[in-house]
């Protein structure tokens, strides 16, 4: 009997393999376990535990293989067993080599365990339900022979029995052909703990014709108690109280006034769990109907209320009775939709409990890990009260404590939390459950409809811009959900500021253009002409929200949370100043912004803060007098902007400065802004840069829109692409169209509506130093290199910023991202142009340029020249035009895919020339949507597929 319990007691559990000491442990996966109480108590007596990783692993199942370690750790004792091997292979598929053949040689040897009818073990096979519920029965004294666990229908006879002792109360899904996983094992294993276990008359062994037989006595009784603690409190002899008798239950209440059950192990505590609640109920009931859906036969007139544990108004359960649990008369204001109203019911003494628990939404403020028991603090975003529902409750210093695996929690999680009055603690956390969805409709106090689907409000449902009042429809936000599935929470969506615009110009339909309009500046610096769906005048000189439809219509609504700083108005379009005043007029001189602190005074007496999420859009007036927007993330990033002009002695007023700007709720952190900074002291903003890799550049290429431009090699603001470059640049730029000789670093750079370069701007000196130069060296330390100079020690040491932007480039104009300054080689030949920011003195932007002495470039080294080249596609064939070609003479023709920073060459073929002009066709298949260019001598053509 010892050796079956002893396998019925491994194979009861889920297995692991580590003897652990006394008390409930807590699991990374706690989250994931559906059978809390039953995988705390039978962890905390050391019979089951977690893996190594801290989890518990809950759907995972039973195997024979580690079932046999564990047979042979319980019976010899892990040391022992540890030392057991296999001479020879026990079973076919289980070589000496297996990690448990020595386990599985030992319960082979022993009678435990038997392998199958083919000569296998079938180490990895599971255990179904069934075959698990055979063992626990067994384990309970239950004989097979008598009670039908044998035969063709022995399955039937086992379910019978051990839903009828309760072995699987807990589990309302059973299917006892399915494999049992870990947490089941768990479950049925603690409910065989409280089992009552069985005997037998005495028994009789008799040979019939040389076969034993034996025979008992045809009916299971139960073992009484005899000299056993009687730690189960139930009559007679339970499981736990013979194998387990340092195992205690005890019935109690928890913290909320609920009955519930005590488990101690060795006088240490397990835990406390309520006992599951006879009806519970999510919004207030009628007395009434408890009664009748307790199906009670007489009234308690005074059943016990309890509201987060603390004991309220008496109520009476009756028959018939429309008074609810809360009401004027009794518990006002206490219960509301999404609040938990659990009810137990002592049918011995007619006795009615009442416990009523919130549930509270709050969010991770912080977490602490390096303690000896780990915790969460949560910030409650929910109004928490005392059964009055008036006097507030504070969850703050120790109180905010949770103490959990802190690895299921992140800061700023939005979490359900439970709070006890009684225990003046939080009992629970959770991570809320959230959906996102554009707001439809809403009623206050009662509901909303977010993405056609209406929820509930719950109780204690909080907003995280202060008011309900001010959700606006037509807007995104993100609700979270309490347990019931009600809306506990509601959030604007994640601030995504390239959906937010400054609203520059409006017009209605009523105006002559007979249209719905607005000009709006974008996040990204560009302006933008829209029809809208509505008339938006009201919403002129503001930031907005923005959606537009499938059909390119706008819909708009006004940011959440807008400032300004005075009263800023529109300048007209037809306002000539608008080149040296700007846009806005209205503003504060008292303005000042710099990009080396926080704090931005806006007006006198009013001081915001930008961070390095904080999105700037800033107008000014460029040389040749045209508005440009420039945007900027981060407050270091943006220029120090101020309205009194720094340089002078003493300081001279340039301008007022406009600020229209939305903060992150009602705090003064700034999340968007437009700025007028036109005229004002501007400086030291850090706008796009741009390189173009002179040895990249192609000849003028002219394309099917008679376009006329230069392809380089580039990098956009840390972007490594291909920019066209107009051949005719705008009055102004410094950009040298066609320079294949001198890279070039330019910025504020301006686009066509083709996506040409049209015009650019020199480095500002008031934002960086520019160096150039011949000799780049590596020198000791993290961030240092040398330039300039033709040794290391010639060479002029500078700090590199650990996010400076470091970039090579090939002799053909290839650029390749330098991700550490370890990563560059010292070269006394490469040349160099390097970016010194003047706030930080640390280089900001390197371009190093390899050089080779001994190249010939360019397309006239073949001695081809041509007048002009053009290219069509079709259907794998590319023909190509050449004019100015000669008679006789041989024209190579390649054709390159257009690939991000580079040109792939695909093929080339040699093309005999014709008198004056050359048609020929070239083999190649081509991908639709890409760009190639054909290029002969010195002409090349952009080919779209």
């Amino acid at each position: 009997m010892k050796k079956f319990l002893s396998l019925v007691l491994a194979l009861v559990m889920t297995m692991s393999l580590v003897t652990v000491s006394a008390g409930a442990k807590d699991f990374s996966d706690d989250g994931s376990i559906t059978y809390k109480e039953a995988v705390d108590v039978i962890s905390g007596i050391g019979v089951v535990d977690g893996y190594s990783g801290g989890d518990f692993k809950p759907t995972e199942v039973l195997t024979r293989g580690a079932a046999a370690k564990i047979i042979c750790n319980l019976i010899l004792g892990p040391t022992t067993a540890s030392y057991l091997s296999a001479d020879t292979a026990p079973f076919k598929d289980v070589p000496v080599t297996n990690v448990f053949a020595g386990y599985i040689t030992y319960c082979s040897q022993q009678g435990i365990i038997n392998g199958y009818a083919d000569g296998t073990f079938r180490p990895t096979a599971t255990l179904s339900g069934n075959a698990f519920m055979k063992m626990l029965l067994g384990a309970l004294g239950y004989d097979s022979a008598i009670e039908g666990y044998t035969g063709a229908n022995w399955t039937v006879a086992v379910i019978k029995q051990a839903a009828g002792i309760g072995l699987d109360d807990g589990n309302d899904e059973f299917v006892g052909s399915k494999a049992v996983t870990r947490e089941e094992a768990a479950l049925y294993a603690f409910n065989m703990l409280q089992a009552t276990m069985v005997e037998y008359d005495a028994k009789t062994s008799v040979d019939i014709n040389g076969a034993t037989v034996t025979i008992a006595g045809d009916k299971a009784k139960e073992v009484a108690q005899g000299s056993y603690d009687n730690n189960m409190h139930k009559p007679n002899l339970q499981f736990a109280e013979r194998y387990f008798d340092k195992l205690d239950k005890t019935e109690t209440t928890d913290d909320f006034a609920r009955p519930a059950t005590k488990w101690t192990f060795k006088g240490d505590k397990i835990g406390t769990y309520a006992d599951a609640a006879d009806v519970t109920y999510t919004s207030n009931v009628k007395l009434g109907d408890i009664y009748s859906d307790l199906d009670m036969s007489e009234k308690d007139k005074n059943a016990e209320v309890y509201y987060n544990g603390v004991e309220a108004d008496d109520v009476a359960v009756s028959k018939g009775n429309t008074v609810k649990v809360s009401s004027s008369s009794a518990n006002n204001k206490l219960v509301a939709d999404g609040s938990t109203v659990e009810v137990f019911y002592d049918e011995d003494n007619n006795d009615v409990t009442i416990c009523i628990i919130d549930t509270y939404v709050g969010t991770i403020s912080s977490k602490e890990e390096k303690v000896s028991d780990p915790y969460v603090v949560v910030n409650s975003e929910s109004l928490v009260t005392e059964k009055d529902a008036s006097t507030s409750v504070s969850i703050s210093g120790s109180k905010a404590r949770f103490e959990t695996n802190t690895d299921n929690f992140e800061e700023d999680d939005v979490v359900l939390f439970t709070y006890s009055q009684s225990a003046d603690e939080i009992k629970s956390v959770v991570k809320a459950e959230s959906v996102e969805g554009t707001l439809d409709k809403y009623t206050l106090g009662k509901n909303l409809t977010l993405a056609d689907t209406e929820y509930k409000y719950s109780k204690n449902i909080a907003f995280s811009f202060g008011s309900e009042t001010s959700m606006t429809t037509k807007s995104d936000y993100v609700i979270y959900l309490d347990t019931n599935g009600m809306v506990i929470y509601v959030d604007e969506q994640e601030f995504d500021a390239s959906q937010y615009a400054y609203v520059l110009y409006t017009q209605s339909s009523n105006s002559r253009f007979g249209k719905d309009q607005v000009q709006l500046v974008m996040s990204d610096g560009s302006v933008k002409t829209v029809d809208t769906d509505d008339d938006y005048t009201s919403l002129e000189g503001t930031i907005v929200y923005y959606r537009a439809d499938d059909k390119g219509e706008y819909a708009l609504r006004q940011a959440a949370n807008v400032h300004k700083n005075g009263n800023p108005t529109i300048t007209t379009t037809a306002d000539a100043s608008i080149a040296t005043n700007g846009v806005l007029s209205g503003g504060a001189d008292t303005f000042e912004m710099k990009n080396t602190r926080a704090a931005i005074t806006t007006k006198t007496g009013t001081t915001v803060y930008g961070n390095s999420e904080t999105v700037f859009v800033v107008a000014e007036s460029d040389a040749r007098g045209k508005t440009d927007y420039s945007v900027y993330k981060g407050i270091k990033n943006a220029p120090t902007i101020m309205s009194d002009d720094p340089t002078t002695s003493p300081a001279v007023e340039t301008k007022a400065v406009e600020m229209v700007y939305t903060t992150s709720g009602s705090s003064d952190v700034v999340t968007f802004a437009f700025i007028d900074a036109t005229g004002a002291y501007v400086t030291n903003g850090k706008r796009d840069v741009v390189f173009l890799a002179a040895e990249s550049a192609t000849k003028m290429i002219t394309d099917g829109d008679n376009n006329q431009y230069y392809l380089y090699n580039a990098v956009v603001d840390d972007e490594i692409t291909t920019v066209k470059v107009k051949a005719a640049q705008d009055a102004g730029s410094v950009v040298v169209a066609g320079n294949d000789t001198v890279n070039q670093v330019v910025t504020n750079a301006d686009y066509n509506n083709k996506g040409l370069l049209t015009s650019a701007d020199d480095i500002s000196t008031s934002d960086y130093t520019t160096l150039k130069g011949t000799g780049v060296w590596k020198l000791s330390g993290s961030y240092s290199i040398g330039l300039n100079g033709t040794t290391a020690s010639a060479s002029v040491r500078y700090t590199v910023a650990s996010d400076a932007k470091m970039y090579y480039i090939d002799t053909d104009g290839v650029i390749t991202k330098i991700d550490d300054v370890k990563n560059i080689s010292s070269d006394s030949t490469a040349t160099y142009i390097g970016l010194l920011d003047v706030t930080d003195g640390d280089i900001a932007y390197l371009f190093i340029q390899e050089v080779d002495n001994g190249k010939q470039e360019g397309a006239g080294s073949s001695g081809v020249v041509l007048s002009g080249i053009s290219a069509s596609y079709s259907s794998g064939t590319v023909t190509v035009t050449l004019t100015g070609t000669n008679a006789g003479q041989v024209y190579p023709v390649t054709i390159s895919l257009v690939n991000g920073g580079t040109l792939v060459k695909l093929t080339t073929a040699n093309v005999t020339g014709a008198a004056t002009t050359t048609t020929a066709t070239i083999s190649a298949a081509l991908s639709a949507g890409s760009t190639y260019m054909v290029t002969c001598g010195d002409q090349s053509f952009v080919l779209g597929v």
